[in-house]
């Protein structure tokens, strides 16, 4: 049935309903999620960026775990007369799908911080389109999508009862995030080892340890900031806004690519490299932006 599925998508596909798809599963990849995360962190609310980031990052992290556990093939790979479309974006293994989970925990919980019943309706039209668009494009089976729409979705539940039940006790938090922190930084090591050994495909986990960095690098410029700075985002004009924003994004895509080519192609680098870009947007940017005017600090 599955083969039927995407045999269908392939024989209705037409050039203009290509583009849609490829714009549409733009909502489910890395740059879109940096430019809200970022948006949200820097000028609307610490608290509820932060929320927003560490619940998306962490479902990426399950993600990946899921995928190096049951090493699915993607159906261009498995099928010959599947032809896979914007497949730069399939690097990893099949399943579940981490655009659709990572659309399904990302969208939940913006609609759980929303709290507004609209926010809840755009949610689960634009996760189930992300979803659509993935076996649209020849890069997943539908059983991909459906898992990583649950697994989005409890995880985004999950994570934001958890936040709640602990966000008026600081230390209690704080507490939280270093132990899943803690067994992030095991499991990583443990692939560190295992790659070492031979018995990982480097090309199918590399994105384990991207996110695996970014998590670092978040979680711990979160907390440092929070000790050291607790900016306001909220303050300023709205030119100060704007230019905080914009040169803040800038040098984060700036990283992100410029970055690439500095560091050898070594699973350490994209390690390094992403807990830079986590640190970057949680911690450098505010602590440089009060220095040279663009960000308030609030103080404790």
């Amino acid at each position: 049935m599955q083969k039927n599925i995407l045999l269908f998508f392939q024989e209705v596909a037409t050039p203009f309903w290509d583009a849609i798809a490829e714009a549409v599963t733009m909502l489910g990849e890395q740059y879109f999620f940096i430019a809200v995360i970022s948006f949200v962190y820097w000028i609307v609310s610490r608290t509820e960026g932060f929320r927003l980031a560490v619940i998306f990052v962490y479902s990426s992290v399950f993600n990946s775990i899921l995928k190096i556990a049951f090493r699915a093939p993607r159906p261009f790979e498995r099928l010959p007369e599947i032809s896979g479309k914007r497949i730069e974006t399939a690097t990893g293994y099949s399943f579940p799908s981490g655009h659709t989970q990572g659309a399904a925990t990302f969208f939940t919980t913006a609609a759980f911080i929303l709290k507004r019943w609209w926010a809840s309706l755009i949610a689960a039209f634009i996760i189930v389109a992300v979803a659509v668009t993935r076996v649209y494009l020849g890069v997943h089976w539908p059983l991909d999508v459906i898992g990583g729409t649950i697994f989005g979705v409890l995880i985004a539940i999950g994570l934001n009862r958890a936040i709640n039940v602990r966000i008026d006790e600081p230390k209690k938090l704080r507490r939280y995030f270093f132990i899943l922190q803690a067994a992030i930084i095991i499991l990583t090591i443990a692939l560190f080892i295992m790659n070492a050994t031979g018995s990982l495909d480097v090309l199918k986990v590399r994105d384990f340890f991207k996110i695996s960095g970014i998590s670092l690098g978040l979680v711990g410029g979160y907390f440092l900031e929070e000790h050291l700075i607790r900016f306001n985002p909220s303050g300023g004009s709205v030119l100060r806004k704007l230019l905080r924003y914009g040169i803040g994004l800038a040098c984060t895509i700036g990283l992100l690519v410029g970055l690439k080519p500095l560091f050898p192609e070594l699973l350490i680098f994209d390690y390094l490299r992403y807990a830079i870009l986590g640190f970057w947007v949680s911690f450098l940017w505010p602590w440089i932006g009060i220095r040279i005017g663009l960000f308030e600090a609030s103080g404790h």
